[in-house]
């Protein structure tokens, strides 16, 4: 069997043990299992959007387990779901699927979700993918590492944008906001890449807006 033909029949046998899964679940408010488990594309993603910011814990193990879906638009939808819901509710789940170690589409989005969620604690679950073998997870993994804001991490994202595939540069600066990063965007201001040049111009008002809340932060603790 060809490496397609095996991925193929992997994500269809996993897909179908979620769908069963699914099915035995409590609905969404007006979403039935049945939708979120058709074997229909747009009826699933069409079930998902019916649940944007509406929490449903019940449903939450079933949505992490979508994360792996054979469709990318389907992913990017559960991703949209999850984040809708908030960190109260999300963070934890998502972090122990990480840690479950999941397969590269179920890593990536998880992944995607904490760059949408940072939180200082989602440090220990990001960490692991850095070294991913999949540019893809590893793209996920930097731009939820950039989303922190924290200086500390500055110097494991410069040599990523030195050293990594553009995919992964891109992701850093798509969320880079650290206080002191605005040498790092200045830098890619000069790239090849117009994607990278682009999303470093974007990264600049982020840096400054950190910067200026540190600032305020500091004096109003100097006042105290």
């Amino acid at each position: 069997m060809s490496g397609p033909d095996h991925w193929w029949d992997a994500a269809r046998s996993t897909w179908e043990q979620t769908r069963l899964r699914l099915a035995r679940l409590a609905p969404g408010p007006g979403v039935s299992p049945d939708q979120l488990a058709s074997e229909e594309t747009l009826t699933r993603w069409r079930a998902l959007r019916a649940l944007m910011g509406r929490p449903n814990p019940g449903l939450i193990s079933g949505l992490i387990e979508m994360t792996g879906d054979p469709d990318e638009m389907v992913r990017a939808g559960v991703a949209d779901v999850l984040v809708s819901w908030g960190p109260t509710t999300t963070l934890e789940p998502v972090r122990a699927a990480l840690a479950a170690h999941p397969g590269p589409d179920s890593a990536a989005t998880l992944l995607a979700i904490l760059a949408r969620l940072p939180d200082p604690a989602n440090r220990g679950a990001i960490a692991p993918w850095l070294q991913s073998d999949d540019v893809a997870v590893r793209a996920a993994a930097f731009m939820a590492l950039a989303a922190l804001c924290d200086n500390e991490d500055l110097p494991s994202l410069e040599k990523a944008l030195a050293d990594e595939d553009v995919t992964v540069q891109r992701a850093i600066m798509t969320t880079l906001c650290a206080p002191d990063a605005g040498p790092l965007a200045a830098k890619s201001l000069a790239a090849s890449d117009p994607i990278l040049r682009q999303r470093a111009v974007q990264a600049q008002p982020r840096i400054q807006r950190e910067k200026e809340v540190r600032s305020k932060e500091q004096g109003a603790r100097s006042r105290e």
